[in-house]
């Protein structure tokens, strides 16, 4: 039982910190378009980030020079394109806004972006791989009731982010909203990309 719990209150705090998928998921949840198959994705990636972590990917990324170069750079220029592509559409007229808002992308298409906020992120793999599977070493066979305590905190945390995004979306339909929410979203994810290009990545 401590296991878990370890799991679900580290795994908990960890998966509201990563804001690109949080923003991301709020982002179609108020749009109402595939916010639940979002929401089941990013549980899933978690899931199986945690556990490669459990059993050892983890300290081999930690390990590995040129892996943390690569997570590091990598998902610095997405992140930055990522930003980028929020802040030039929180200048467009307001009938594009309002257009953009009603426009339903491709679902293999949102399902790729997301895959992108997630697996390019790597607070994503420091989070979940590094440093949940270095914590869940100190459980040893009880590791795997670690790993479930992460699961079950991302799985309340996702759900409920697209429940309140579903929920709050007939009030916030405003291209004036909209302008600020990709206002907002861009500085929030250059600040991440920031924070990665300039700390170290473990310590």
């Amino acid at each position: 039982m401590i296991a878990f719990l370890s799991g679900a209150i580290t795994g908990g705090g960890l998966i509201i910190a990563v804001g690109a998928q949080n923003s991301f998921l709020l982002e179609q949840a108020l749009k109402r378009h595939l916010a639940f198959p979002i929401a089941f994705l990013f549980i899933l990636s978690d899931v199986l980030a945690i556990a490669l972590g459990a059993f050892g990917f983890g300290l081999l990324i930690q390990n590995s020079d040129w892996l943390l170069m690569l997570f590091r750079w990598g998902g610095v220029i997405f992140l930055l394109w990522f930003a980028a592509q929020k802040w030039r559409s929180s200048f467009m007229d307001e009938q594009i806004i309002v257009e953009q808002l009603n426009k339903r992308l491709a679902g293999w298409s949102l399902l790729s972006m997301a895959l992108a906020v997630t697996w390019l992120n790597p607070h994503f793999y420091i989070d979940t791989m590094i440093l949940m599977g270095s914590l869940s070493n100190q459980f040893l066979a009880d590791k795997w009731l670690f790993v479930v305590g992460g699961a079950v905190a991302s799985c309340l945390w996702f759900l409920t982010l697209a429940l309140v995004g579903h929920a709050c979306a007939k009030w916030l339909k405003s291209a004036l909203f909209w302008r600020w929410f990709n206002r907002a979203n861009a500085l929030l994810i250059t600040s991440i990309a920031v924070k990665i290009a300039t700390q170290p990545l473990v310590t």
